[in-house]
């Protein structure tokens, strides 16, 4: 696509984002449209069992290593599907520029829908056992991958005089439909005049763009092989894609829906109730059954100090009812975040609506200081900040720099031998160790063992909260 019809569609959909630009038309001009779209594609492939092979970058500021300078990283994803059947697997591969890497496999057929890790690191051996209504959201995703796919719901639209709008950028050579499913749903479809080929759509209700470009014809199917995505009003691309294969397939090999042996058991999807355990004196453990996230809580004579940030909302306010309903005569003064990973800062918001302290290093405050969502409340947010090696009570914080975030901390309670950290180290619920394992989890146990720091339990935010040094070492070994 041309740089200055890009401008167009950009400055078009974000105006129609956040105004009530109002666009006239006659009714006969949206049918008449239609008529012709629907012409247009009548050659598309009538897709029932097909491949899809891609690959994109992706992006998030409050993922990567500085917040203000955004890194891209690299994705492959493998689908086959069956429309029919409503069947489908799936291999999607992340290789992060920390090192991080996920080698996933998901699949549904007609009696089960499975997800495991084939690299490990987030779940080790185990399986995860998934709604069946898994296809319906990988079908979902795939639509609007294919242009022509991503087109359905308007050319499938029985009542297009009421629902679809239309406007006509003469100058730009450009056709915007407007198509209002309801009240909650409103979708642009920006159509080239001359090609009728797909330029854009621009779910409002969502707040997601799709630029479709580069449409080439390869085994007799025309489509987009290139698509950007905006989301949640970003002026820069949140993922860039590109198609390397588009196939139809007779089926899906059966052999694609089997676990490799070694892998098992399989298990629910997580049990999201937490429990309060106490590991140590006056030290308590907060986590679900399947320790998928985990926090800590310190008891200093009145006062609580809360360690490890909420991924959201909800499980931020079921941490602190927990925790009130224990001890209901104490006052929550500080919650501790490691650093300012969206994941590990999003639940901030039930905290200081109780005016609990944020500790953390300087630049997670920065940071979090920056981060949009917190951009109209962020002067209730009340800061403390830590220094490396600082002790408060027993507890001894190290802030260190890491190639997963900039400034990264963990803290060691000396006197009950329990380190508490973030993503420094992930080690699976099961204790298995990952094929592949980020070299920043070799320099954070080389900084342990240089420093001597001694623990018997190691407390990870995600996915096991009983990290043995065994298994540290283990991991350790894996990074050789």
């Amino acid at each position: 696509m041309n740089v200055n019809l890009t401008r167009y569609f950009l400055t078009f959909t974000y105006i129609t984002l956040f105004t009530l630009t109002p666009l006239i038309s006659s009714a006969t001009e949206a049918e008449s449209f239609i008529d012709k779209l629907k012409m247009h594609y009548q050659n598309a492939p009538k897709l029932k069992v097909f491949s899809l092979n891609y690959h994109y970058l992706g992006a998030s500021p409050y993922q990567g290593w500085d917040y203000q300078l955004p890194e891209r990283y690299m994705a492959l994803r493998m689908v086959e599907i069956d429309l029919i059947k409503k069947h489908f697997v799936e291999n999607d591969i992340h290789h992060f520029p920390d090192g991080m890497t996920f080698n996933r496999v998901q699949f549904q057929n007609d009696k089960e829908s499975l997800f495991y890790d084939k690299n490990g690191l987030t779940l080790g051996k185990r399986i995860i056992k998934q709604s069946m209504d898994s296809f319906e959201e990988i079908k979902g995703h795939i639509f609007m991958n294919i242009d022509f796919l991503a087109v359905k719901p308007l050319l499938e639209e029985s009542n297009v005089a009421v629902t679809i709008k239309l406007h006509h950028d003469v100058l730009s050579g450009v056709i915007t439909l407007t198509h209002r499913i309801s009240d909650c749903t409103v979708i642009d479809y920006v159509f080239n005049v001359s090609s009728l080929r797909l330029l854009s759509i621009n779910n409002k209700s969502q707040q997601k763009i799709y630029v479709y470009d580069d449409y080439q014809t390869t085994k007799g199917i025309t489509f987009a092989r290139s698509i950007t995505k905006y989301y949640d009003g970003a002026t820069t691309p949140s993922f860039i894609h590109r198609i390397d294969q588009l196939n139809i397939i007779e089926e899906i090999e059966t052999s694609r829906f089997q676990v490799p042996k070694e892998f098992g058991p399989i298990i629910p999807e997580s049990d999201s109730s937490l429990v309060s355990k106490e590991i140590a004196q006056n030290l308590y453990l907060v986590s679900d059954v399947g320790a998928w996230r985990n926090s800590l809580f310190k008891v200093n004579g009145d006062e609580i100090t809360i360690f490890g940030g909420s991924v959201n909302i909800e499980l931020a306010e079921k941490t602190l009812k927990l925790i009130r309903d224990q001890f209901p005569n104490k006052s929550i003064n500080s919650i501790y975040v490691t650093h300012p990973h969206s994941d590990h800062i999003d639940g901030l918001p039930v905290y200081v609506k109780q005016g609990v302290t944020i500790l953390a290093d300087a630049y997670s405050i920065a940071a979090i200081k920056a981060y949009p969502p917190f951009a109209k409340d962020i002067a209730a947010f009340n800061f403390q900040s830590i220094e490396h090696n600082q002790t408060i009570d027993d507890a001894q914080f190290y802030v260190l720099e890491s190639t997963h975030a900039k400034r990264q901390s963990f803290v060691h309670f000396k006197n009950s031998s329990i380190i508490y950290q973030a993503d420094f180290l992930d080690a699976a619920f099961d204790n298995t160790t990952a094929q592949i394992v980020p070299n920043y989890t070799k320099t954070f146990i080389d900084f342990i063992r240089n420093r001597a720091l001694k623990f018997n339990r190691m407390v990870g935010h995600h996915r096991n909260n009983n990290i043995s040094s065994a298994l540290v070492n283990n991991i350790y070994n894996a990074t050789m």
